[in-house]
């Protein structure tokens, strides 16, 4: 069994979210895989180097301000059979009411979760 590392509970989320390096002109536009208070994992059609300052606007809802927060890449890994790669990257300073807005997100999301699972298959 894998030991978990996270500070912060994760879920399964799929969001669309904007990264850029810090420092370039390049945007990349994707999708969140799994998403923290702590940060969020996203797929990624280019590298992008380990420990590298990135831009982050995440977009929870189309009625609310999208999230902008800056992070860095934490890990980073190629897809097998595929031209995309995974990326982990560590929110650095989220504010206090970004941080209620992602905990009360993800706890919602954790609670759904836990009911599909432990509802009966039909």
């Amino acid at each position: 069994m894998v030991e978990e590392r996270r500070a912060t509970p994760r879920v399964r989320a799929y969001h669309p979210v904007r990264l850029s390096l810090v420092n370039t002109q390049g945007l990349i536009e994707t999708l969140t895989k799994d998403l923290a208070v702590g940060g969020l994992r996203s797929l990624s059609a280019a590298a992008l180097p380990v420990a590298s300052a990135v831009r982050i606007e995440l977009i929870l809802s189309t009625e609310r301000e999208p999230v902008r927060v800056r992070g860095r890449v934490v890990w980073f890994r190629t897809i097998p059979e595929s031209d995309q790669f995974d990326v982990g990257i560590a929110f650095d300073d989220l504010s206090d009411a970004d941080k209620r807005r992602l905990s009360a997100y993800v706890e919602r999301a954790a609670t759904h979760a836990a009911s599909v699972e432990s509802s009966p298959a039909l």
